[in-house]
């Protein structure tokens, strides 16, 4: 009986990029800029349909994360190259994300500021069913202090 023994599986080594790694960060990073110049400039229209192309880059970059990490652990040339693309990657998403973010909380806002106008000006609020105002949102004709 003869024993077979397997050769560990080797990963990419370290000076190879595996394909398209350095192009898929730089379409991500140019993707952040156009959406945060669209988000600045008021063109909202774009972004849900930037949403799928952001996940399926960011989704291929994660796939390479162990070759990303130890490549950031060579400390050489293409490490410091890495390194600086990914950097301004970072920036860009913490940018990107604070803006959708204060987009969502604005929208929010108007959304419940609407709600609020909705309910004040409908058949509850100021007027109410027979066109008459409601008593409760008039001001009651408090009893004035004349005693000075």
């Amino acid at each position: 009986m003869s024993e077979t023994t397997t050769e560990p599986h080797q990963e990419t080594p370290p000076e190879t990029a595996p394909e398209g790694v350095m192009e898929d960060i730089a379409a991500l990073t140019a993707l952040l800029d156009r959406e945060i110049a669209a988000i600045g400039s008021g063109d909202l229209s774009g972004i849900a349909a930037r949403l799928d192309e952001k996940s399926r880059l960011g989704a291929r970059l994660e796939a390479q994360t162990v070759w990303i990490e130890t490549t950031l652990g060579q400390g050489d040339a293409p490490a410091s190259e890495l390194r600086d693309s990914l950097a301004e990657l970072s920036a860009l998403i913490a940018r990107d994300a604070a803006m959708l973010e204060r987009m969502r909380e604005t929208t929010a806002s108007v959304a419940r500021e609407l709600e609020r106008l909705r309910a004040r000006h409908g058949l509850g609020g100021l007027y109410g069913a027979s066109g008459h105002r409601n008593p409760k949102d008039t001001l009651s004709r408090a009893s004035m202090d004349k005693s000075v």
